[in-house]
């Protein structure tokens, strides 16, 4: 089945930016880039005049979890919450770009639903959004397209197909229960008795455990990987937190039930059946027939029986996933033995001198996941893991693209981890929890402002990955990669 033919919108040029995090207040903002995304953003308007541009920022806009209160899902503070970060100084330029963008004809601005922004999808929150963006202009507002359904936005350049989604979709850790939040915002407008909401793993990980510890370390955002690394430096640098970074343990078992509710359809991500094979499911060649119903319930009732007898919750979790984590924290472990905290934590992340997940063309868990999952488009672009990808998929035809983030990260190299006076000097910056120190450490805080672009050649549409320039003609690197469709 596939959507009707002129039903797609088409676009001569296409640009794809992600992960802004707009929020926090000043000293603990992992966005320092608004002078720079308000350039692109003006110039993108303003290149071209006659050709129809998207520009599409492609999940987390803003950053709700990074918002105090904190809250897991914040219903009746988030047009607060939005307000604030409209007006605060470090991001005025973004909103003032994006406004005088959709302000502007043959121009379309498409903002994809994250999961730091969730609270965006609830109607009295996305019309305050609408009203900022299109600074209450009503021409501008129908320049403006809002994806918060879990969709994400799929067009056309040229011949090429092009579908942009946020990432999480496929991460369990942070999956997004959409059909959840339609029926709160529903009851709310209705008046009704409204459900309780039960946050994702990755999302009581922030507010339960890490914004706590960030009002001293704010880096913890920056660090990748984010499993391998932040939990060994919480650990390192906060040992008498040792409880409250041990409840990272108990999202595992959020993180069972979202598998659950994922795998039975009873979350909105809705994917196949996965686990066991159950009488209620019926495989026949590439088809699935599921009795949901019966499905969901014998699942439920094998969880909650192993939940009963005081089974692990990590015992829930895939063998791959469960190595990842316990790897983590069997090399922590040491700290609580009273060794030293720079050198316990240098060996506990060693093996991110052999990580690969910085490199362009690392198969990620979440390009897998979509890669199986998504069907035939030319383009795929995701967001969220906040590192750069550009590969050809493997279980379909066509191309693969991550547009990272436009946040700060830290990335450990190999001369760091095996020089132990550096690293001590990395921890003692760690330590001093002041974003400024970590700037102007050497070469420990990378910016990498990415920029997917997609336009027609006399070979057919390109695909490319660059990163801002503000000294090129276009405000755009070479390609660091790049596709063409022809």
């Amino acid at each position: 089945m596939s959507i009707p033919a002129g039903s797609v919108p088409e676009f001569d040029e296409l640009y794809v930016i992600s992960d802004l995090h707009l929020g926090g207040m000043p000293g603990f903002q992992i966005f320092n880039a608004g002078k720079e995304a308000e350039r692109l953003i003006l110039h993108l308007r303003t290149t071209s005049p006659e050709k129809r541009v998207a520009l599409v920022i492609n999940g987390d806009l803003v950053d709700f979890l990074a918002e105090a209160p904190a809250r897991h899902f914040d219903p009746l503070g988030a047009v607060a919450k939005l307000n604030r970060i409209a007006g605060d100084s470090s991001f005025k330029p973004v909103w003032r770009a994006l406004q005088q963008f959709a302000a502007t004809k043959n121009r379309c601005l498409v903002i994809n639903l994250g999961n730091h922004d969730v609270e965006l999808a609830l109607p009295w929150v996305r019309a305050r959004l609408l009203e900022i963006l299109s600074d209450g202009k009503e021409a501008a507002c129908a320049r403006i397209v809002l994806t918060f359904d879990g969709a994400g936005f799929r067009c056309r350049v040229g011949k090429a197909e092009i579908l942009c989604v946020h990432g999480n979709e496929v991460d369990t850790w942070n999956v997004t229960d959409h059909e959840k939040i339609r029926r709160i915002g529903r009851d709310i407008v209705q008046g009704r008795a409204v459900e309780s909401w039960i946050p994702n793993a990755g999302t009581q990980l922030v507010i339960d455990v890490m914004n706590a510890l960030k009002s001293k370390y704010p880096f913890i955002d920056l660090l990748k990987p984010e499993v391998e690394a932040v939990v060994p430096a919480l650990l390192a640098l906060a040992p008498d937190q040792r409880d409250k970074v041990g409840a990272v343990g108990a999202t595992a078992r959020r993180l069972a039930w979202d598998q659950l509710r994922r795998a039975t359809g009873l979350l909105g991500a809705g994917d196949e059946p996965a686990g066991p094979e159950a009488p209620a499911v019926r495989r026949e060649g590439p088809f699935v027939e599921i009795d949901r119903e019966r499905y969901a319930a014998e699942l439920l009732r094998a969880a909650e029986e192993r939940m009963r007898r005081g089974v692990d919750p990590m015992a829930l979790v895939t063998s791959d996933q469960r190595e990842g984590y316990l790897g983590a924290w069997g090399a922590a472990g040491k700290l609580f033995r009273g060794e030293s905290r720079p050198e316990v934590l240098r060996e506990a992340l060693e093996d991110l001198a052999k990580d690969r997940s910085f490199d362009l063309d690392a198969e990620d868990a979440v390009f897998r996941e979509l890669d199986e999952l998504v069907g035939d488009v030319d383009f795929l672009v995701a967001g969220h893991t906040h590192l750069e990808r550009a590969l050809r998929r493997r279980k379909r035809s066509g191309w693969y693209f991550n547009s990272g983030t436009w946040v700060r990260l830290i990335r450990l190299d190999r001369d760091v981890l095996e020089d132990k006076e550096r690293f001590g000097e990395v921890f003692r910056t760690f330590e001093s929890g002041k974003m400024a120190d970590l700037d102007a450490f050497p070469n420990l805080v990378q910016r990498r402002l990415t920029v997917v672009a997609f336009r027609m050649s006399g070979a057919g549409t390109q695909g490319a990955l660059h990163h801002l320039d503000l000294a090129a003609a276009d405000l755009l690197s070479s390609p660091v990669a790049e596709f063409t469709r022809s």
